[in-house]
């Protein structure tokens, strides 16, 4: 059995070992000088960027209009509809306005009046606006090829993510981050220590009234085999705790996403060091995770409970038992799995493009009794497990 399964290997993929950033408090977060003034004030003019838009805009009584939402993104703007007012809120890092449909006008976050010579509009339940919003509010004049391109002075360089009301903006090479609510200002909430972000996506999750968790998911280098899973603790509009967690390399076996929180405690992993975090930023307990697998490597956190973790190493691919009060570990395909699967997994080189890991995945609890799916190494099949706790 041990031999049929070896033949499968082809050839040897050399691995890029994963790097782990450290830790970073808020208090350690300060802007260099003229970062931010550089950021916040109206784009200075630049090469024209060219983009196709879905909806093609059209032209009305002399003033050309474009779709709102399709424009925002290209401008690092931020769209969303207050129901309260009855208003459009289009916010950017250096103005936020609110429009009205049918109106002419737009009403800055203090209180001024710029007017846009030409009404918003809904057509065919799009909403589209006079291209004077971007040059006369945002200082970025658009122009149209009369079809669906557009033309604009500026290139994206933010991710972006909402909570609500809520807005986030990350720079992409600065790491500046900066949050506030539609239709403010944003504020700068600190300086993220990204890295290399290529094809990157931010989203965010509410934790409380004054606190979020922004996360951060990077695929870079040739052909995208480094992943880094960056977390962002903002509270109280400031970014107080981060951390990264890097693994790459020619393999099929990614990692999952860790456990987001636990008992109102948030999970932030670097590398192997596992926090969990008060909302406000304070660590409440730490967990080095390299001290009882005796592997130093990055690893995801698939399960906590109050007496147990269940986290996997990316190299070796296995799910290991941690318990908390002893700290003893388990890894627990040498409990579950028969010798012979054993004896082939451990003599599958775990650099391997087809490594599979120990296929175990975690089902949940019943008392003392965890259950498990394993997937068979041979033929695909599921098969059920459960280990005892002791």
């Amino acid at each position: 059995m041990v031999l049929s399964k070896l033949a499968v290997y082809g050839a040897a993929i050399i691995f890029i070992t994963s790097v782990g950033c450290s830790l970073v408090s808020g208090s350690a977060l300060a802007a260099p000088a003229g970062t931010e003034s550089a950021t916040l004030s109206p784009a200075a003019p630049t090469e024209q960027t060219r983009r196709s838009l879905e909806h093609a805009g059209f032209r009305q009584q002399g003033a050309v209009y474009l779709p709102l939402k399709e424009m925002a993104p290209l401008l690092d703007l931020h769209v969303l509809w207050n129901a309260d007012k009855s208003s459009i809120e289009v916010t950017g890092l250096y103005q936020a306005l609110s429009l009205k449909v049918g109106q002419s006008k737009a009403y800055t976050a203090d209180n001024k009046v710029i007017s846009l010579g030409a009404p918003t509009l809904i057509r065919d339940g799009i909403t589209y606006v006079p291209t004077t919003l971007f040059s006369k509010a945002f200082s970025l004049p658009v122009g149209w090829d009369g079809k669906l391109d557009v033309t604009v002075p500026y290139t994206e360089r933010y991710l972006k993510a909402v909570s609500g009301r809520e807005l986030f903006w990350l720079h992409k090479e600065k790491g500046v981050v900066y949050s506030g609510e539609s239709g403010r200002r944003p504020v700068r909430a600190g300086i993220a220590n990204v890295r290399q972000l290529d094809w990157a996506t931010l989203s965010v999750r509410t934790v409380n009234s004054t606190s979020y968790v922004l996360d951060l998911n990077n695929a870079s280098g040739e052909p995208h085999i480094h992943v880094s899973n960056y977390r962002l603790l903002l509270h109280e509009g400031q970014l107080v705790r981060q951390t990264v967690s890097s693994y790459g390399g020619m393999r099929n076996l990614g990692m999952k996403e860790n456990v987001s929180a636990y008992q109102g405690n948030l999970v932030m992993v670097n590398k192997s060091i596992l926090y969990l975090v008060n909302p406000d930023g304070h660590i409440f307990k730490t967990y080095n995770l390299a001290e009882p697998t005796g592997i130093d490597d990055t690893f995801a956190l698939e399960a906590i409970e109050e007496d147990f973790l269940l986290v996997r190493p990316y190299q070796k691919g296995t799910l290991f038992l941690i318990d908390r009060k002893s700290g003893e570990s388990t890894a627990l395909y040498t409990q579950l799995l028969g010798s012979e699967d054993q004896a082939w997994l451990e003599q599958y080189p775990n650099w391997d493009f087809d490594y599979p890991g120990d296929r175990l995945q975690y089902n949940g609890r019943s008392g003392n009794t965890l259950s498990f799916t394993w997937t068979s190494f041979e033929d695909n099949r599921q098969v059920q497990f459960t280990y005892t706790l002791s």
